[in-house]
């Protein structure tokens, strides 16, 4: 995992299918990690980056529905 810097990431510029994948990989290192680790603080902000990403695109995908 080399993008470990939130500030960093831009998860606009992947497709759904990388988006999720990008996911599994930080889910898992963040398995690997001890919890106190400066790594998995870093690791967690940039998950919950990816989140906000996945919101937004359901957001958008459900107003467009009925």
């Amino acid at each position: 995992m080399s993008d470990d810097d939130p500030a960093e990431a831009d998860f606009t510029q992947l497709d759904d299918s990388a988006l999720l994948s990008r996911r599994a990989e930080m889910r898992a290192e963040l398995e690997r990690l001890p919890p106190a680790s400066p790594g998995h603080a870093a690791l967690t902000a940039l998950y919950d980056k990816s989140t906000e990403e996945v919101n937004g695109r359901a957001r958008k995908a459900w107003s467009t529905v009925g």
